[in-house]
């Protein structure tokens, strides 16, 4: 799914619903003479979730760890 599209769309309802943590290195974005879409999912990430994690952090989470 790409970042600036499908995840950033699903986030948005997910906050809604309570969650508060993006995993933000297990996604992509498209790269065009445009912009970087990944880079501006990123960017909007920081403004839904209260945090944005990356994989090993959401391990550990859920590891108890």
């Amino acid at each position: 799914m790409a970042a600036n599209l499908c995840v950033e769309g699903h986030l948005r309802e997910l906050v809604e619903q309570g969650s508060e943590v993006v995993v933000r290195d297990a996604t992509a974005g498209p790269r065009l003479p445009e912009g970087d879409g990944n880079l501006s999912a990123l960017i909007n990430f920081r403004f839904l979730a209260s945090a944005t994690w990356s994989t090993a952090e959401a391990v550990e989470v859920l590891r108890g760890r």
